[in-house]
């Protein structure tokens, strides 16, 4: 008989509607501190499709049908738990189907709260005395509204079964000023839609716009804010001897890289414009000028703006160029299921092998991939310090 195995049996349950489906086959969920709500692929087993509130039973004539009938459909809310055996059970997502991709087994790709934003048309152009603050608080209401209708439309209720069916609230959207996301406070600013977009492009084109990051929080908050420390926000304890299982961190010192920024743009008079700028070398010298360590972590950042004047798509690229150039240590950091982290926490990491890489880190990019493997998380983390 083995003793002292050191053995962790992987459990799961995926919820939707407030309706439990069983257990996924695997789970995979991305999330970039640029990218505007974390995007994740569920993959159901067979007996997990056909489930419906009424439980209904026997087989369906056509798969199409099933589909018909079942909670599991686009803007369905789902929600996904992992734990192990004898642990506390973590929600690892909450959040929409967006498209589901019918077969033997089925995907489901989801999107977090910020699914929400994808609803609506948006063709206000704001004009200088815009804000930030303002343009997110006006195009909140136009989302929340096309949203129920959606969620009406598709026969599903204007609530959503939080907690895996202990009760039930609906998802009101409210622009976040809370102490854990630091606000980006910016002056008034101009900034035109041309055509008509959906809220959620509109806040995404704002981020690219002023290199922030933004997201819909567990409680339907909309954010949006800079990468600066907040004093107050709780600290995540990361160490080799305990709770990291593998890291590639590369101590990368910014400052000495000759990065190329390229940003592209439309004129007010309609012409096609391109600005470019370097650490020091003219854009068509970088490639050439750069050692080994420099041409593998460095960072060729090509970008398109919506700014219409040559003065301000250079103003974008050196504010691009410095962003890039406060890089420090930076790589990946790879957890088992605890502690369960998010994007845009701060760590505090501790390397045995190699102090001088032990520092308070910023989770920029996340993965958390849930298969017959095991459950792993893996961090993209940068100590910089972005100030605008």
């Amino acid at each position: 008989m083995l003793k002292n195995v050191n053995r962790l049996i992987c459990r799961n349950a995926v919820w939707i509607e407030g309706t439990h489906v069983g257990e996924f086959e695997s789970f995979e969920l991305q999330a970039d501190s640029r990218t505007l709500g974390d995007k994740a692929t569920l993959v159901l087993p067979l007996y997990a499709v056909g489930i419906s509130r009424n439980n209904e039973q026997g087989a369906r004539r056509r798969m199409r049908d099933v589909f018909n009938r079942s909670i599991i459909k686009p803007s369905a809310y789902v929600e996904v738990f992992c734990w192990y055996d004898g642990y506390e059970a973590i929600r690892v997502f909450a959040g929409f189907i967006e498209h589901i991709q019918e077969g033997f087994p089925t995907k489901l790709h989801l999107m977090d709260n910020a699914f929400i934003l994808r609803f609506g048309e948006i063709k206000t152009a704001w004009n200088d005395l815009a804000t930030l603050q303002r343009i997110v608080q006006d195009v909140i209401p136009v989302a929340q509204e096309a949203f129920m209708h959606e969620r009406e439309k598709v026969g599903l209720p204007r609530t959503l079964p939080l907690h895996a069916g202990m009760q039930r609230v609906e998802p009101y959207l409210y622009y976040d000023t809370g102490p854990h996301n630091v606000q980006a406070l910016t002056s008034p600013m101009s900034f035109r839609n041309f055509g008509a977009f959906s809220p959620y492009d509109v806040i995404q084109r704002l981020m690219n716009l002023l290199l922030l990051h933004g997201g819909v929080t567990k409680d339907f908050g909309v954010f949006v804010g800079a990468d600066i420390e907040d004093a107050n926000r709780p600290i995540i304890h990361l160490d080799t001897r305990l709770n990291v299982i593998d890291r590639e961190i590369v101590p990368v010192d910014g400052r000495f890289i000759d990065y190329e920024v390229t940003v592209s743009g439309t004129m007010r008079d309609g012409k096609q414009k391109t600005v470019s700028t370097s650490g020091g070398f003219k854009p068509t010298e970088v490639q050439r000028n750069q050692n080994d360590f420099e041409r593998t972590h460095s960072e060729t950042v090509r970008r398109y703006s919506t700014l219409d004047t040559e003065e301000e798509l250079k103003a974008f690229a050196n504010r691009l160029l410095r962003m890039l150039k406060q890089m420090r240590n930076k790589g990946k950091i790879t957890l088992l299921l605890y502690p369960k982290v998010d994007v845009l926490d701060v760590c505090r990491y501790t390397d045995s092998l190699f102090p001088e890489l032990s520092a308070q880190y910023m989770i920029i990019n996340y993965t958390f991939k849930a298969s017959e493997k095991g459950y792993f998380q893996t961090l993209e983390v940068t100590d910089k310090v972005i100030d605008l």
